[in-house]
């Protein structure tokens, strides 16, 4: 008997009540169950993630996209049972295109145990697609790793890949983070194209922000 695969998004948030409901009746097409982490929003976000059928966990105090994906990663482990379960990490903003996941899953399906979403930064200021290749590079190089756009926040793990990582990271750091403990456990990794609304091109964590999750990894 051949067990189904589990597939969960795991959605951080703060104060996305205007664009969380129409994301979640979206992504709810190609997932089985849907996290989403409140990050301590002062708006209607947890309600209206509920009321489209999320499972919510909500943060007392703002802890930072690193603590809400750690929050949202040690429930969907408490979920999943089956090693070939897949957890996805999916933006409550709108940036992510809740139609690409079927891509993860495949590749997950062909034997990998991490997978990156490389979107196309053709069109984004120069400054960021400098700062975009520059930082993949070198987080590459310290990672051992052969990833392309390392700071994509639309990825795929399966649970037994998931739950070997060991990451500690409060905040933005936990893009280079999730990079280094892949590399760090020799897991078996991918990039799939993906897309993004015109109007996120050059939107997202800055150059800067980069920098200190570069430097974050070097530290640790």
């Amino acid at each position: 008997m051949v067990m189904k695969i589990q597939v969960i998004a795991v959605m951080p948030a703060y104060n996305e009540e205007k664009k969380i409901g129409a994301v979640l009746k979206e992504i709810k097409k190609y997932v089985d169950k849907v996290i989403v982490v409140d990050d301590c929003s002062m708006d209607n976000t947890s309600a209206i993630a509920k009321s489209n059928g999320a499972i919510v966990v909500r943060h007392n105090i703002n802890r930072g996209l690193g603590a809400a994906l750690r929050t949202g990663f040690s429930k969907a482990l408490d979920i999943t049972k089956n090693d070939n379960d897949v957890i996805i990490t999916i933006d409550s903003d709108g940036q992510h295109v809740p139609s690409d996941i079927p891509k993860f899953i495949e590749r997950i399906k062909e034997g990998y145990g991490f997978v990156l979403g490389q979107r196309d930064i053709s069109r984004y200021p120069l400054k960021k697609k400098i700062g975009n290749s520059l930082l993949t590079a070198l987080t590459n190089l310290v990672c051992h790793t052969k990833l392309k756009d390392t700071e994509s926040g639309f990825r795929a793990f399966t649970r037994d890949s998931l739950s070997n990582l060991d990451l500690r990271s409060e905040r933005y750091e936990i893009a280079a983070e999730i990079i280094k403990e892949v590399g760090r456990n020799k897991v078996k990794a991918a990039n799939v194209p993906v897309r993004s609304p015109v109007y996120f091109h050059g939107k997202g964590v800055k150059v800067s922000d980069g920098i200190k999750n570069f430097l974050y990894i070097l530290r640790r």
